[in-house]
Order: structure tokens, then sequence, then C-alpha cells
């Protein structure tokens, strides 16, 4: 908290991933999803995701963007294959972070420095 009792936050979007029920039959694209998630990190723009297990509100995955608008998320995720293909459905949600523990992040998980 600041000295003025105003908790800053910084606006993300969590994108959650719903699978389509009636897609068509073809495998989702699962590797470009993931060679276009190497392309956001690489951008600075998804700060963290991954699979939901159980869903959440029907989604099974989720990522987490840092854009300066709404309008930029949704173009990202907009090219994500999974959505691209219509095997999967997202909802762009605006979460307000007031903070992230960077000592919180397991080991495996960080990039090199």
């Amino acid at each position: 908290m600041t000295q003025s009792g105003v908790i800053p936050t910084v606006s993300y979007f969590l994108v959650l991933l719903r699978p389509v029920p009636d897609a068509s039959a073809a495998e989702p694209p699962w590797q470009e999803h993931i060679a276009f998630i190497d392309e956001m990190v690489s951008h600075g723009v998804v700060l963290l995701g991954g699979d939901l297990d159980p869903a959440v509100a029907e989604a099974r995955a989720a990522y987490l963007l840092h854009t300066s608008t709404r309008a930029e998320a949704e173009a990202w995720t907009g090219r994500d294959p999974l959505v691209r293909q219509g095997s999967h459905a997202p909802d762009v949600i605006e979460w307000s972070l007031v903070g992230i523990a960077l000592n919180a992040i397991h080991p495996a998980l960080r990039l090199p420095a």
C-alpha cells in the first residue's frame, strides 16, 4: 500500500480458452499454439499461462497478457492458432494486478538472465 492508502494496480488481460464443442473434428493445432506462445514471450506480452484442471467457466487453459489496451489483447488472442482454427473460443477479461512475487516463481519456470 502506498502512503496515500491507495494500492497501485496494473492492467493485465486474462484470456480463458474454452473448447468449442461442435468444432471440426480436426486435431487442434497444438504445436502452432506453442510456437505462438513463444512468440508472445519474445515480445514480452505474455506473463504466464497453462492448462486449468478442473476447468474454470468451461475454460481448459488460460494465459495472462500485458498489453496497453483490451483491443491489443484481443488482437493477440485473435492470432492464436487455437482461436483461428475455431477449436477454442476466448474470453478476454481485464485483471488489475496489485503485484507479482518474483520469488514465488518456481525455478523451472524462470527464464535465464
